[in-house]
C-alpha cells in the first residue's frame, strides 16, 4: 500500500530516555500533519490523524473518518542504544519527512 510506513533507526542512549524525549517533544513531522498522541505502552507510543478531507466528510454526512496510525516503539539495542520501530500509515509528503528526520536523528 502507497501509505504504508515501516521506518527503523537507531538512537543513542537508553530506551526509557528517548521515549520520553519523543513523547515529551514530538517531532514535528508528527505535530505539523495533525497527528496525535493516542495510546501509549511501556516501549510504544501510538499517534493518530484524521486525514479525510473536508469535502469527502461533506459527501460522507460527517459519518466517516479516515485515520491514520503511526506506532513509535522503542527497544534496547547494544551497546547502550535505542532501535526505533515507526509502523503505521502516513501520506506521501509525510513519509518524506519522516525519512530525512530518520537520516538526521540516527546514530
Amino acid at each position: 500500500m502507497a501509505d504504508e510506513l515501516d521506518v527503523a533507526l537507531s538512537m543513542p542512549g537508553g530506551e526509557a530516555a528517548n521515549r520520553s524525549a519523543f513523547k515529551a517533544a514530538p517531532p514535528a513531522w508528527l505535530t505539523q500533519n495533525g497527528y496525535e498522541l493516542s495510546d501509549e505502552s511501556y516501549e510504544s507510543l501510538v499517534y493518530e490523524a484524521q486525514v479525510m478531507g473536508a469535502g469527502m466528510r461533506i459527501l460522507m454526512w460527517g459519518q466517516a473518518k479516515t485515520m491514520y496510525r503511526i506506532t513509535a516503539t522503542f527497544r534496547p539495542e547494544a551497546p547502550g542504544g535505542t532501535r526505533v520501530t515507526l509502523l503505521g500509515q502516513a501520506k506521501e509528503d509525510v513519509r518524506a519527512s519522516i525519512l530525512a528526520w530518520a537520516d538526521a536523528t540516527s546514530g
